[in-house]
């Protein structure tokens, strides 16, 4: 019969005592009621308690449940023994047995006196209440006035289940005292009426849910949010779904921006600069995105803009994405121009334009001076610095032709043109019948000459390589190619 025989467990156990009980102190209902069938003399709180694996807190306060339910009686303490009571003789007679417990008598007229007529409240209820005095530890005037609260804030018909969460808040704020617990519900009511008046900014008429409480206490207590300040972050939910969630994002995103300033966006005052600065890095950000002619959300490019402005100035970042834009590249490529501007030490927009200018005129001229000797690279900055010095020595641009037109069979044809140029410069040569005159007067060499001709120092020059990956390569080839696009 021990392990093959049956315990009855009566109805009315399963539908008047079941439902508001937890699931442990069913455990330890079953197993009394089991052992109350088949006594074992070794039987303690501790035996039960390694049997159920459970602790013996948990073992005391399951028989304590039962006790106020009046389904077990207490015979005697040391040791401890009980007598289980029907639950249909219970019911049939009406004997509740609250003599019994005369501390939970009295905690029963009170909770019956707060509600009054307003509410019918049951024993289960009761009993849960209850439990916070016993396993929480607080205070039976604590909790009548956490019950008093909940009829404020949550009306007269709130769940009991839904106040337990303030009274483990309670206990972990160790709010064991009256005042204590007055100062606890100061701060809830201020939670509450906060988390409705953010539901009415979103436009929801309606009580708060607990979890929209608790996104409302983590913004006041963890994040440090003034309620106005709160408030007065509800103007960014237009732009998605109005939600309690949907505003606790923008929040943590206010004050990481802010932190990332070292700044503080926790009052209003400091709310309203932060969206402010917000409000002129998106519209700083959305320049930036259609300078640059790309269909990438500005809300994407903010993290990538503001790093670009952190080192360059806004103005430079704004001319290097229009670059970027014309070269028909993308984003990445703005971070190359910016680099460009640095080496070369432009500081501010003007500058940069004027360096960017003269990198296009220069190359379009050295474009047709490599035409004019076969020279099949693209300028670079070597390049463009012997292009300057041509100029200072008074050359114009025809001259620099027929120089590049003498350096068509040169391996090395820029710094053959350039000491083309020196020797005529050095000579006084300054124009295109001056060339034709030397051109003239020289004499042609002896026939069957067989010594070798003097080797030019401009043969002897060893031509500096550049890889495509180099910056200013870069720019060039992107000029270029505007540059022929152009005509």
């Amino acid at each position: 019969m021990l392990k093959f025989g049956v315990t009855p467990l009566d109805n009315i156990f399963i539908l008047d005592y079941l439902p508001a009980a937890k699931g442990d102190y069913v455990k330890v209902y079953l197993y009394a009621l089991f052992l109350s069938q088949h006594p074992r003399e070794d039987m303690s709180i501790r035996e039960m308690a390694q049997d159920l694996s459970l602790t013996e807190s948990e073992i005391d306060s399951a028989l304590r449940y039962w006790e106020r339910r009046h389904l077990i009686i207490r015979l005697s303490d040391n040791p401890p023994s009980y007598r289980m009571a029907s639950p249909v003789q219970l019911y049939a007679t009406g004997a509740q047995n609250l003599e019994a417990d005369g501390p939970f008598v009295a905690f029963s007229e009170d909770v019956y006196a707060l509600f009054g007529d307003r509410r019918k409240v049951t024993p289960s209820e009761i009993s849960l209440a209850y439990e916070w005095v016993q396993d929480l530890h607080l205070p039976q005037e604590a909790v009548l006035m956490l019950l008093a609260h909940s009829i404020t804030t949550r009306g007269v018909q709130f769940s009991f289940k839904s106040a337990e969460a303030d009274a483990v808040r309670m206990h972990e704020a160790g709010a064991l005292t009256a005042e204590d617990a007055e100062a606890f519900f100061a701060h809830t009511r201020k939670v509450h009426e906060g988390a409705r008046a953010v539901l009415r900014r979103l436009g929801k008429r309606r009580q708060p849910s607990q979890d929209e409480l608790d996104l409302y206490r983590k913004w006041l207590d963890e994040w440090k949010y003034a309620p106005d300040a709160i408030l007065e972050a509800c103007s960014e939910t237009t732009k998605g779904e109005p939600t309690m969630a949907y505003l606790d994002g923008i929040l943590n995103g206010i004050r990481t921006r802010a932190a990332k300033a070292g700044a503080k966006a926790e009052s209003k005052e400091e709310m309203l600069r932060q969206l402010q600065s917000d409000k002129g890095d998106m519209a700083a950000v959305q320049k930036f995105a259609l300078a640059l002619g790309v269909k990438t959300p500005p809300a994407a490019l903010l993290s990538t803009y503001q790093r670009l402005c952190a080192e360059h100035s806004p103005e430079l970042v704004l001319l290097a994405a229009e670059q970027s834009k014309l070269a028909q590249r993308g984003v990445d490529a703005v971070e190359q121009y910016l680099e460009i501007y640095r080496k070369n030490n432009l500081t501010t927009r003007k500058e940069a334009e004027a360096y960017i200018q003269d990198v296009r005129e220069s190359n379009k001229a050295l474009y047709r001076i490599f035409e004019a000797c076969g020279h099949k690279s693209n300028p670079t900055a070597p390049d463009r610095a012997l292009y300057k010095k041509w100029r200072a020595m008074g050359f114009s641009e025809e001259m620099m032709l027929l120089a590049a037109a003498q350096a068509v069979t040169a391996e090395s044809k820029p710094p053959y043109i350039d000491k083309v140029l020196e020797a005529w410069h050095q000579a006084g040569v300054s124009d295109p019948a001056q060339v034709a005159a030397r051109k003239s007067a020289r004499k042609p060499a002896a026939p069957g000459n067989s010594h070798p001709g003097k080797q030019v120092g401009a043969q002897q020059y060893t031509q500096r390589e550049y890889t495509e990956s180099e910056l200013d390569s870069q720019l060039t080839d992107d000029i270029l190619k505007e540059a022929r696009r152009n005509g």
